[in-house]
């Protein structure tokens, strides 16, 4: 959905559907079309979000889980297999917090 790491470590193995997920507040975000940019105020690196990551982003500015993040997206984009989007917004979320721009809580 939006960067090509992996995640590893067993903290980030453990995010569910329940698992809350917020934006850091470290970051200044620029919309651009379909997309957001962001700056990592910690790191100095720029990161773009295509749009389906960039809704992620925009539901996650205030706590939410991830089923809560899932169903926001069902509602925006059609979805085949909802199984499947839950594994992808999971993995989102792992990429995210790799790069220390949202904290969860399990």
């Amino acid at each position: 959905m939006i960067f090509n790491t992996a995640a590893g470590t067993d903290e980030m193995s453990t995010i569910t559907s329940a698992t809350k997920v917020h934006a850091s507040r470290d970051h200044v975000a620029c919309d651009l079309e379909d997309e957001t940019v962001l700056l990592s105020l910690r790191t100095g690196e720029y990161f773009g979000l295509n749009e389906v990551a960039a809704s992620v982003w925009k539901l996650i500015q205030e706590p939410r889980t991830v089923e809560e993040i899932l169903a926001g997206l069902l509602e925006e984009f059609e979805a085949d297999d909802v199984d499947r989007c839950r594994e992808e917004v999971i993995a989102l979320v792992k990429q995210l917090m790799e790069l220390e721009l949202v904290s969860i809580s399990i």
